[in-house]
């Protein structure tokens, strides 16, 4: 019986592409972004200035003024995610690190695993130090990872769509899809 490769073969071609463009391209997601909120903020003008004429001002004129600084904040979308992103990030690392830090200094612990708690706590508090003084470089870096993983991720499902069109060309050539029962025959007996 045949498998359809289809949504696997879609789903690497997404993958890679939208990975291409999220870790070497950003500028093309931002201009995205841009784009979409300069259209919020546009119509939201053409409404705001076409309801002060026609005398229904009251709802209109608020909600217009909502939309166009919804628009402005989907404009800057991408430069707040990636700054929140690295100072969340840094934040929960620096959590971390002080409880493996205090963990190494109690009393209960070992001498290996309090050496070892201590180690892993002074780094998480240095990578927290570090997202946290730079976020806008831990951002980038955050986004080319992210982009290189959905590029592999993609390519395993290209490799997966491959490997299923392999196994139906090999099961079309020996066997159908369609099982010939006419020569078989059920006995009542049992």
């Amino acid at each position: 019986m045949k498998i359809d490769n289809s949504g696997y073969a879609a789903k690497a071609v997404l993958l890679v592409i939208s990975g291409a463009l999220i870790a070497f391209f950003p500028q093309i997601v931002n201009w995205i972004f841009y784009i979409l909120g300069g259209i919020i903020v546009v119509s939201c003008l053409f409404i705001l200035l076409t309801s002060m004429g026609s005398g229904d001002g009251g709802l209109m004129s608020s909600s217009s003024l909502f939309g166009i600084a919804a628009g402005v904040g989907v404009m800057f979308l991408p430069k707040l995610l990636g700054i929140g992103i690295a100072i969340a990030g840094g934040i929960v690392f620096m959590i971390m690190g002080i409880v493996r830090l205090i963990k190494a200094l109690s009393s209960s612990n070992n001498n290996d695993n309090r050496l070892l708690s201590g180690i892993v706590g002074g780094v998480l508090v240095a990578v927290s130090i570090l997202l946290l003084i730079n976020p806008f470089s831990a951002a980038s870096a955050a986004r080319v990872t992210i982009g290189i993983v959905m590029i592999v991720y993609g390519l395993f499902n290209g490799y997966v769509a491959y490997e299923i069109n392999k196994r139906n060309k090999f099961s079309s050539g020996s066997s159908p899809d369609v099982i010939d029962i006419n020569d078989f025959t059920v006995h009542d007996d049992k």
